[in-house]
């Protein structure tokens, strides 16, 4: 599977959502936070809930049952 880079354009307050939410998150980085935001979107739009097995935000999910 190929990579592809995807930028975007996000206000001053989203970035500062972003920073807040990667430390209370426990992310390494914003980039990974946008990652599993996006990973968890697309399983809930468009695999009927299934979030994909290589997601990382499923390890969170799982952490989060404990």
């Amino acid at each position: 599977m190929k990579k592809r880079l995807i930028t975007f354009k996000v206000t001053d307050q989203m970035i500062q959502w972003l920073i807040e939410m990667e430390t209370s998150g426990n992310y390494g980085s914003r980039s990974e936070l946008v990652r599993d935001a996006l990973a968890e979107f697309l399983a809930k739009e468009y695999y009927n809930g299934d979030i994909p097995f290589n997601a990382r935000i499923k390890e969170k999910e799982q952490l989060n049952r404990m």
